[in-house]
């Protein structure tokens, strides 16, 4: 399930191990650094109120799925379980619909269809294989424009 963070500088860090402050759900998360492999966006919240001004703290909010590794945050827009499920079902319907396609053209341009069919089962074994560690592959390959930094580099 997505939840929605607030990250914040923690200005009473000592060392750099609790720099940032990720707070969710009422709930706050020290932490060394953040990468956000989702959207996000500026936000203010009314802390106080005295004497008529209005005190506001500044964070940046994004949605997503954390996970936390050696005191480092992961916020990222899909939970990797379920990208996985999603590319496994996705894998066996593309393969399904290019056999159907295979078989149907080696039939159209003159070949025997047991023939087309046998072409078809081959390619149905052995192409899904390829096609998911392709698609794998691509999903773990990270572009600057798709991340937001938020620490020192």
């Amino acid at each position: 399930m997505q939840k929605t963070y607030q990250i914040r500088y923690n200005n009473l860090s000592d060392d750099e191990s609790n720099r940032w402050r990720l707070i969710s759900d009422g709930e706050e998360l020290l932490v060394q650094e953040i990468y956000i492999n989702s959207m996000a966006y500026t936000t203010k919240d009314l802390v106080s109120k005295i004497n008529g001004t209005e005190n506001y703290k500044y964070h940046l909010t994004c949605r997503g799925h954390l996970s936390l590794k050696n005191g480092v945050a992961f916020i990222s827009r899909s939970d990797n379980k379920l990208a996985t499920k999603r590319h496994l079902l996705k894998t066996i319907s593309y393969r399904l619909m290019a056999t159907t396609v295979t078989i149907g053209t080696a039939f159209v341009l003159g070949i025997d269809l047991k023939i087309s069919a046998l072409l078809g089962v081959g390619e149905l074994v052995i192409k899904p294989i390829f096609y998911y560690l392709h698609e794998r592959f691509w999903y773990k390959l990270r572009f600057n424009f798709t991340y937001s930094y938020v620490g020192k580099k």
